[in-house]
């Protein structure tokens, strides 16, 4: 059994007590050591998953709502569907601000290629919120002002190809939508679920589609939350129910990274990325980079957060971001990981403590390379197990 079967009641457990939790994120999932002295430790790299800004609906959650009236391209003018809204930059730009004062001096205030990794998915909203968290994390120094009258650099970033980006494992990998299908098999969730059978045949009443599975739920709340980015005001009827629209989008989450194969999937590949990073660090490498950035979204703040042993179950906000930062304790020299959440665009970032390492902000290096070993994955091997079996 080893490290899997303990990694997995882990993860199950803390699933499990986390849904039982009357709110999103309870006191006690903040570190309480007080003690605890950031300035006694050197950042020596942080790895960053932040979701996009406030954005307009996709066809798939218009869909969940079929009113023609909604289908109206000038509703969603002028950011077209599924786009990043002015508000939604504006936040974005809070998330960079966020990153230039936890990382001032980690970076350097000069925009130095070598110092950063700047990923995006491939959709327009993830890049436009790099575009526009960049322009708030590295605003050009005397050393790069090229135009006196624009406070702006251009900041280059990486995109893969949509189809074989992991962070889009969601669409992308049949062997995740299979495993996440049948977590709802489970008597546990069957249970879970049980008391809202009315509110999915009184949603499907009401808007005029087929909302069977948490999924539709979630894609429904989705809707509302994008249609309220455009001025749309949520129905009345949805407005009445929308407590236990939340706690089943809740149950949704919490099926997405039930398992220990499922997190696997989802983040698997990252959190091996991290730890070959880690790993060269600790050898002396000087070639990583000490910032690594990913927009993209909620669902990826999630699973990093899973893979790491801090999650709870919920859906994070606009702008949310999840911090995993090396660090060296400069007292007994040892290293150690912290996580720091920023749940509001901006911040403040609260250390959450790492499941399996107590109450201790810094999780020994080592423990926490023991704990996600089961987790990691190559992107060979993530190709290979995303196949339908």
């Amino acid at each position: 059994m080893g490290i899997f079967y303990w990694y997995s009641i882990l993860i199950a457990v803390g699933l499990c007590e986390s849904l039982d939790s009357p709110a999103d994120v309870g006191a006690d999932s903040e570190v309480k050591n007080t003690e605890f002295d950031l300035n006694k430790t050197e950042l020596l790299a942080a790895f960053v998953v932040f979701r996009h800004g406030d954005r307009t609906p996709d066809q798939e959650e218009l869909d969940k709502l079929p009113l023609k009236e909604l289908n109206n391209e000038k509703l969603f003018y002028p950011y077209g569907k599924k786009a990043l809204t002015n508000k939604g930059k504006q936040r974005a730009f809070l998330v960079g601000k966020y990153l230039r004062d936890r990382y001032n001096g980690t970076i350097s205030s000069l925009y130095l290629p070598n110092e950063s990794h700047i990923q995006t998915t491939d959709y327009s909203r993830t890049k436009m919120t790099a575009l526009t968290a960049l322009a708030a994390l590295f605003p050009p120094p005397p050393a790069q002002r090229w135009n006196p009258d624009l406070n702006w650099q251009p900041v280059p970033y990486d995109t893969p190809a949509y189809n074989v980006d992991n962070f889009l494992y969601y669409y992308n990998c049949p062997r995740y939508i299979q495993l996440r299908n049948k977590i709802y098999e489970l008597p546990e969730f069957q249970k879970r679920l049980a008391p809202y059978e009315r509110l999915f045949k009184n949603l499907s009443d009401k808007a005029q589609s087929n909302i069977t599975t948490a999924e539709d739920v979630f894609d429904l709340d989705n809707l509302f939350q994008t249609l309220g980015n455009v001025g749309v005001l949520t129905p009345q009827w949805a407005v009445d129910v929308m407590p236990q629209i939340k706690e089943v989008t809740k149950i949704e989450y919490a099926a997405e990274f039930y398992t220990v194969e499922l997190i696997r999937l989802a983040s698997g590949v990252l959190m091996g990325d991290i730890l070959n990073a880690t790993n060269a660090i600790i050898d002396g490498s000087d070639k990583v980079p000490k910032l690594w950035l990913f927009s993209a979204h909620e669902n990826n703040v999630a699973a990093l957060m899973a893979a790491s042993g801090v999650f709870y179950p919920h859906q994070p906000k606009y702008g949310s971001t999840i911090s995993l930062e090396m660090r060296k304790d400069l007292v007994t020299g040892k290293y150690g990981v912290l996580t720091v959440y920023a749940a509001e665009a901006g911040g403040p970032g609260v250390i959450l403590p790492i499941r399996g390492c107590g109450s201790k902000p810094l999780c020994d290096y080592d423990s926490f390379v023991s704990m996600t070993q089961e987790i990691r994955i190559s992107m060979s091997d993530y190709k290979k197990e995303c196949s339908i079996k």
